[in-house]
């Protein structure tokens, strides 16, 4: 039996070749050379969506509801553009995020990090916190602060941030 998926019908049910349930959900997209069905389903946070893929290859016991099929509509034009600068922003978060966390650094300097980096800027140097470009925390305590100089007075604001942040987590 072959079934006609079609963007925007209800997919009341069904199940994968590996014996899977699937569904229900509203068909957001279909690719025929792969047989993969993309369907939209109410996410867990109000006004947001999770998308569920499905190999529908051999698929059995697909039940589509007949009335949303008369208000299916054609598949939504993407906007290269917009999508270029999404998927841009999206790697631009992930490379920030990724430097972030520390390259064999323990627990405690992951957490004294994350803390300060809540107030100031900080980036790793090997094991060593640079905060603020010019003020250094070192381990393996990560509980003093030493500064280059050249701004007046900042090596004792980190250290005072410092030691509120370590004092929150209880170190």
């Amino acid at each position: 039996m072959s079934v006609k998926y079609v963007h925007g019908a209800t997919v009341k049910s069904g199940k994968t070749s590996s014996g899977e349930n699937f569904g229900p959900g509203e068909i957001f997209a279909y690719d025929e050379s792969s047989q993969i069905l993309t369907l939209r389903k109410l996410g867990e946070l109000s006004n947001s969506y999770d998308l569920e893929f499905v190999n529908v290859k051999d698929a059995s016991e697909v039940v589509i509801d007949d009335s949303t099929k008369s208000d299916a509509k054609p598949c939504p034009n993407v906007d290269e553009p917009r999508r270029e600068r999404r998927f841009e922003n999206a790697c631009r978060a992930a490379r920030a995020m990724a430097d972030n966390v520390g390259e064999n650094v323990s627990a405690l300097a992951q957490d004294v990090f994350d803390a300060l980096a809540r107030t100031l800027p900080c980036r790793w140097n090997g094991d060593v916190i640079v905060v603020m470009d010019e003020v250094e925390v070192r381990g393996p305590k990560y509980d003093e602060a030493t500064g280059t100089g050249q701004t007046p007075g900042a090596a004792e604001r980190v250290a005072k941030v410092l030691s509120l942040e370590r004092a929150r987590l209880g170190v």
